[in-house]
Parts: C-alpha cells; structure tokens; sequence
C-alpha cells in the first residue's frame, strides 16, 4: 500500500484541532473546573444534542487522521501490522476513537480501560519509533519522556487527581516529541 506523505502530518495536525474544539466546547459550559475535571468530563456539562455530537466527533476525527498517520509510519518503515509496533500504534489510535461512544459516566470503567490502554500503546510505540531513528540521544530523550509523562499520568490516576492542567502538560510533551520527531525523522 503506497500512504500519501502528506499523511505524515496527521497527527501533527489532529492534537491542536481535537484541543480547540475541546476548549470551544468546554467555553461553552457552566460549572466546568479546569482544576477538578478533564477534557472527557467536560460532557457532563454540555447542553444541547448538537454540542455532544460535535464531542464525540471530535474525538473520532482525532482518530481517524492518527490513523493516517500510523499508516504512513507502517508504510514508510516495512512495519508489519502483527508486529508489537504495528499494533500499539494502530490500538492507540482505536481506542482513542472508541472515547467517542464510551463516554465518561456511563462507561467509566471501560472509559478509563481505553484511556489508560491507549495512552500505554502510545508510549510503546514511541519507545519503539525511537529506536528506528538509531539515534542514542534521540531513544534516550524518548525513554525519559515516555517515562515522565507516564509518571505524571499514573500517578495523578492513582490518587485521584487527573484533570485538565495534568492532561494539558502530557498532551504538551507528547506533542514536544510528535513535532521532533516528523521534522528530524520522517
């Protein structure tokens, strides 16, 4: 299968779209905590069909330009579905889509299931896209990246405290790398 370079960007492009949706979304509720509550709690405050459309769809558009993206990588490295790349990269991607019907409340154990599951098939695959590039400083940032942005996000799991500031500064460094890594590697 011959991807499209263009696709290489996807998700370069699909974390700051998914983020501004949200947060024009999030604008528009009444009683929304930045501090107290995350991105996918933020359902439980929007009113009207249309507003819950467009979050659910958000979040399948997401996904699908990931996916894309996770095509491309497929492509342009010989990576075989079956292989753990290939699947970490292409269940964080599903799982991700699959947020838009498992929403928050009425699904919260498999809400969270995804979310959790997803977020480590992503730093799998981040681990495992840095060794391709065989650059030692490059893996050695990657690990120490993965590993923080692990921390915080298991961490603030644990004790209860994940909200939208937690989830700002992962999706930050996560996007940190994305960015360095599309412009030095790909």
């Amino acid at each position: 299968m011959n991807i499209p370079e263009i696709f290489k960007y996807n998700s370069i492009i699909s974390t700051p779209l998914f983020t501004i949706i949200a947060l024009v979304l999030i604008k528009r509720t009444i009683g929304f905590s930045f501090s107290k509550s995350t991105v996918s709690k933020s359902i439980f405050h929007l009113k009207g069909w249309t507003n819950r459309v467009i979050f659910r769809l958000n979040f399948i558009l997401k996904s699908l330009l990931d996916f894309g993206f996770a095509l491309f990588l497929i492509n342009k490295f010989s990576i075989t579905y079956y292989s753990p790349l290939g699947l970490s990269l292409i269940l964080a991607f599903i799982f991700f889509g699959l947020l838009a019907y498992f929403i928050e409340g009425k699904y919260s154990v498999m809400h969270k299931i995804l979310v959790y599951s997803g977020g480590i098939f992503w730093a799998v695959s981040q681990i495992l896209l840095a060794q391709l590039t065989r650059d030692s400083l490059f893996i050695l940032f990657t690990n120490a990246l993965t590993f923080i942005v692990l921390g915080l996000t298991l961490g603030f799991f644990f004790i209860k405290k994940t909200n939208v500031i937690v989830q700002a500064v992962c999706i930050f460094l996560l996007y940190y790398w994305l960015i360095l890594f599309v412009f030095r590697y790909l």
